[in-house]
């Protein structure tokens, strides 16, 4: 066989690069960040010029917002589960299990709230991770 003609079988026959540790780190990255703007914190990926950008927890708030409107509009929404989760908090009861109730059911494994959380940090993950890998080094 030609050395072109073995150059050609293996550009033809070559395997994708097996990317799935970075993916991982990706994916650990998202699910990090989300758990931080769940929890009341800002998400910001620092660059290497500008100003860092990313989800300010005023725009995770809108967003969420925007997912209940959603939900009003298309009289999904339970007023009675509202109005019971306000009672609730204001009397210091457990709420963290009548908030799927509010913003609906979700295939994720942790809930509606860190499915439009991680949909919104996945457009900073890469960013993110680069960052993190550069001040690991530092």
């Amino acid at each position: 066989m030609s050395a072109l003609r073995k150059a050609q079988w293996l550009y033809d026959n070559a395997e994708p690069e097996d990317d799935s540790e970075h993916q991982e780190t990706i994916q650990a990255w998202i699910e990090d960040k989300a758990e931080q703007l769940i929890g009341g914190a800002d998400v910001l990926v620092r660059q290497r010029s500008g100003a860092p950008v990313g989800i300010r927890q005023e725009q995770f708030v809108a967003k969420v917002a925007e997912h209940l409107r959603a939900l009003q509009e298309a009289e999904q929404d339970d007023l009675n589960a509202l109005a019971l989760l306000l009672l609730q908090a204001e009397t210091g009861g457990t709420v963290k299990n009548m908030v799927g109730e509010v913003v609906g059911q979700s295939n994720h494994s942790r809930g509606k709230l860190y499915e439009i959380a991680e949909s919104i940090l996945e457009q900073y993950a890469q960013a993110g991770v680069e960052a993190d890998a550069e001040d690991a080094e530092l």
